[in-house]
């Protein structure tokens, strides 16, 4: 299955929950699922609200089912919750970190940075948006990304947006740290991640 990359109000009502950052339900006039009302509201079964819960998360950080999985996988092998972890390990890709700190608007634009060679770690260049980052890293723009009419842009907007309590953001120099883990509560409460763990249990 490829990455989704068709209308995100539209995936995003289907699901009842804001899970793209450019796409809250709240702005569209629309709440309802898409398609036409049902005549009668349907119960959806436990699995169902499972795979909900799972493709919510999913499209929220804009990885394809394999991919997913594997960091599924990963989480079952941690001695934390395997449902947190998840939500550690997603948190903790690169192109996540990116957004976080305020370096893009949006998940899809910040793994667009990393994957066109603006983003470097550590002072070298990364262009693998699913690198995992660790407490101490340093998260830049190249010399490439500095150059860009984009952080000429970036400057100015960065002042309005909010970075978690793992990350430290220098504005001036347009730089990041990774100070700790991410922290359960930097992440936004729309998801059931207890869900996923049974969804895959099955």
């Amino acid at each position: 299955m490829s990455r989704y990359t068709g209308p995100r109000v539209r995936k995003a009502r289907r699901y009842g929950a804001p899970i793209f950052a450019n796409a809250s339900i709240t702005k569209s006039r629309k709440t309802n699922p898409p398609g036409p009302p049902p005549t009668r509201r349907k119960k959806i079964s436990d699995r169902g609200v499972q795979l909900i819960e799972k493709q919510k998360v999913r499209y929220a950080y804009g990885l394809v089912e394999k991919q997913f999985r594997n960091v599924y996988e990963k989480a079952v092998r941690s001695p934390n919750p395997t449902g947190d972890e998840l939500l550690l390990l997603l948190e903790e890709r690169l192109d996540n970190a990116v957004y976080r700190l305020g370096f893009a608007a949006t998940r899809d634009q910040a793994r667009q940075l990393v994957t066109h060679g603006h983003i470097s770690v550590g002072g070298k260049k990364l262009d693998i948006p699913s690198a995992h980052i660790q407490i101490g890293h340093e998260i830049s723009f190249t010399k490439k990304g500095l150059n860009s009419n984009y952080v000429k842009i970036l400057k100015e907007e960065i002042k309005n947006r909010t970075n978690p309590n793992w990350l430290e953001l220098d504005e001036k120099k347009l730089t990041g740290q990774v100070i700790s883990r991410p922290n359960l509560d930097d992440i936004e409460p729309i998801y059931n991640p207890n869900a996923i763990v049974e969804y895959y249990s099955r």
